[in-house]
């Protein structure tokens, strides 16, 4: 995806996510949390000039859903734009520091997924603290990033 789309989507996320119970709709509030942190560090990837800023679509590592004069979308294999999750798949070209923190903050997100959406987990207070400490962290460096603390054009 380009860098414009993925500021809008972390918008729509983030006043989504502010509309939800953090324990109550854990669930929901955790994904749009996730999604918005990953939209982030895509966003900050293709700024840094690491990963492709183009119009295409990630449906599994190197596979991409490409756009058509007709309108469709056709499969293809492409070197990497957007990442699915932090490290997934995993970046080999040398990553700005602040887009490394940012990563850093995503996988501490990411940690509490499985534990608390697959395995039973109960979310607590601390949790959910810890992963809204994380995503701010993530978005804050976007931020910096994108208003000129960080510049790789």
């Amino acid at each position: 995806m380009k860098v414009a789309s993925h500021m809008e989507k972390i918008a729509k996320l983030e006043a989504l996510r502010r509309r939800l119970d953090p324990l109550q709709d854990f669930e929901l509030w955790f994904w749009t949390g996730m999604t918005a942190g990953t939209h982030a560090v895509n966003a900050a990837l293709h700024h840094a000039a690491v990963t492709l800023d183009d119009d295409v679509f990630p449906t599994q590592p190197g596979a991409y859903l490409v756009p058509q004069p007709d309108g469709s979308l056709r499969a293809a294999f492409r070197p990497l734009g957007d990442v699915l999750h932090v490290g997934r798949p995993k970046i080999d070209d040398p990553v700005p520091e602040d887009v490394a923190a940012m990563m850093h903050a995503m996988e501490i997100v990411e940690r509490h997924r499985d534990p608390c959406l697959r395995e039973g987990v109960a979310p607590t207070a601390a949790i959910a603290g810890e992963c809204d400490a994380a995503l701010a962290r993530c978005l804050q460096l976007l931020a910096s990033r994108m208003h000129g603390g960080n510049d790789a054009r």
